[in-house]
């Protein structure tokens, strides 16, 4: 194998790492996201469990926390020449989508106070950029 063909290799190593991980906190965290979108929406906030609410707050933190070290690997990351303007791109848009879980953990106060606009923005902002980096994903696939 030559260089390019190693290089290119080793990004779509990094790439299936960092995607699948992705895919394992949202597994992880749904649940709870869900959980939380019902009782705002249904105005039973109150009704959630004190302990359950400190645990869906650490594992928003931790979840975050973990979205941004993957991050770090897309910045880091060495694309073949092809692939080098979607790469950016796809990081602009996981860089984003990093700022969004930020604001939708900011959003959850203590005691159970949510910022529900905040909240409600954050996972606009979730959603869009997810979009986004599904976009580049398949462009940088259509290039391979």
């Amino acid at each position: 194998m030559n260089k390019n063909q190693q290089k290119m290799v080793a990004y779509g190593r990094l790439i299936d790492s960092v995607m699948g991980r992705v895919e394992e906190i949202q597994d992880w965290l749904s649940p709870e996201f869900e959980e939380l979108r019902k009782a705002i929406d249904d105005d039973k906030l109150s009704a959630v469990d004190d302990d359950r609410y400190a645990k869906i707050r650490k594992d928003f933190t931790d979840g975050s926390a973990e979205y941004g070290e993957l991050l770090k690997k897309f910045e880091g990351a060495s694309a073949p020449a092809r692939f080098i303007g979607n790469h950016k791109m796809l990081t602009k848009a996981f860089a984003a989508f990093v700022d969004g879980c930020n604001a939708m953990t900011a959003s959850l106060g203590d005691a159970k106070q949510i910022d529900v606009p905040a909240f409600d923005a954050a996972e606009k902002q979730q959603d869009e950029e997810t979009e986004k980096i599904t976009k580049y994903l398949t462009k940088i696939q259509m290039l391979a």
